[in-house]
């Protein structure tokens, strides 16, 4: 009997012993976790820095922006203690900002046979979704949702009475638009065609951004005419611009792929640019971090106007 008692407290010790070692593994980890995530986010600070300190030393160096700055070729990442960092830069001007057409959604287009529409950036993202296969219509939708009032301009547009019968219901934004997945909210456009928009389209926090034709891609350059380039024309400006480490304003409007498109491109283009995407990426141990960083650069300065987690 004694025997029995003694192996009972054997027992209950062991497990005792097997239940607090557990904990105190769990406490470790947990502890472990914690000050990789405190120094993930410390590196990731120090990344956007760095960037920031390539994106000042270029605007004095340099007032032509292009693929061929030190911004965009930052390497392959680094290794670090325990672990590794990834920083690149994205020119957001490389994009159409649809918040360009916040000014021209109050704007009343012209009946046919009237004089042109002015709403050039409207006109801009309708041969972006042409170009894309997409219904140029989608863009009455976009216009609706930005626009202070409740007057749906086509049967493509959509206001409040629309979405309130939705599940769940919701309202217009009627303001400018913070990031590009909101369009999921906007009439028309599902993950699929958000999907096919977003390499070439910014939400950014001003107007009348215009195109970097030094920085925007190929299907970008497409639409920067009264009628779309076809995709051999814009690939032949992409090729000659690396050439020359990138056009000024006159040399791209006088290049044979713009002839007669030069009224419709001035207004739409710069060779300059404000606003940059700071990628940071690292991983210490097992942990792993991301956060794009929204930099405005401007005389002289960058200044950091939004960080964004990537999950």
């Amino acid at each position: 009997m004694a025997l029995l008692i003694v192996l009972f407290i054997l027992v209950i010790m062991i497990s005792t012993v097997a239940w607090l070692s557990d904990d105190i593994l769990r406490q470790l980890r947990t502890t472990e976790n914690t000050r990789n995530s405190s120094q993930a986010w410390q590196i990731l600070l120090g990344s956007e820095a760095w960037g920031i300190s390539v994106l000042i030393k270029d605007s004095q160096e340099s007032q032509v922006d292009h693929l061929g700055e030190a911004w965009n070729n930052l390497g392959q990442g680094v290794e670090i203690e325990q672990g590794s960092l990834q920083t690149a830069i994205e020119d957001m001007q490389g994009r159409l900002n649809l918040n360009n057409l916040l000014d021209e959604s109050s704007v009343i287009p012209p009946q046919t046979g009237k004089k042109p529409d002015a709403r050039i950036w409207t006109q801009a993202f309708r041969r972006l979704l042409i170009s894309l296969e997409l219904n140029p219509q989608l863009s009455d939708a976009v216009l609706d949702w930005l626009d202070p009032d409740q007057d749906v301009r086509s049967t493509s547009g959509a206001e409040d009475l629309d979405y309130l019968s939705m599940t769940p219901p919701y309202r217009a934004a009627n303001r400018a638009f913070s990031d590009i997945s909101e369009l999921l909210q906007v009439k028309g456009f599902d993950k699929k065609t958000v999907q096919k928009l977003a390499p070439f389209i910014a939400a950014l926090p001003a107007r009348n951004i215009r195109i970097n034709i030094n920085t925007a891609p190929a299907g970008l350059l497409r639409i920067l005419g009264k009628n779309l380039l076809s995709v051999e024309e814009s690939q032949r400006l992409v090729s000659d611009r690396s050439k020359a480490n990138g056009y000024t304003v006159e040399e791209f409007l006088q290049h044979d792929m713009m002839a007669g498109e030069q009224d419709i491109a001035a207004p739409l283009i710069t060779n300059q640019s404000r606003y940059f995407l700071i990628k940071s990426s690292t991983e210490i141990g097992k942990t792993r971090m991301k956060i794009n960083s929204l930099v405005e650069r401007k005389n002289g300065l960058a200044t950091v106007i939004g960080r964004m987690p990537v999950l």
